[in-house]
């Protein structure tokens, strides 16, 4: 299970709301898998996929609105994680009946939740606050 502390909150509503919803969602396919109900988890999956895909989007606009001079970086590392988003959906079609598919999948998504919200956005937390946009 993730959950969304205050060290990581990057103090910007839209990106924060982003980061909680993509936890919950880990959350809840995390808890399908755990409870016998793995056959569930493929429209989820497909859920964060999606929200994460609308996430990287609204990022990448707001860290060149401010003129973050990392934001090529930052788009690379996004475009980093579209393979292991591919590899939760094949895991996801797979993990009603495979466990190590619902392993892999666990494991997938706890890593991808701490790489984007801990490791990557964390880079730029100082530099927006002092580089505010509109919005």
């Amino acid at each position: 299970m993730v959950e969304m502390t205050a060290s990581f909150e990057l103090e910007i509503q839209a990106l924060d709301d982003d980061h909680r919803a993509l936890m919950a969602l880990a959350n809840r396919i995390t808890d399908a898998l755990d409870n016998d109900a793995a056959a569930t988890c493929e429209p989820l999956v497909a859920d964060f996929v999606k929200l994460t895909k609308q996430h990287f989007g609204r990022e990448e606009a707001l860290l060149t609105r401010a003129g973050y001079p990392k934001v090529k970086k930052h788009h690379d590392h996004h475009r980093s994680l579209y393979g292991k988003m591919d590899h939760m959906l094949e895991f996801a079609a797979m993990a009603g009946e495979n466990p190590l598919a619902r392993e892999s999948l666990k494991k997938e998504l706890n890593y991808f939740v701490l790489d984007d919200v801990i490791t990557a956005d964390m880079e730029f937390k100082d530099f927006i606050h002092d580089h505010p946009t509109s919005s």
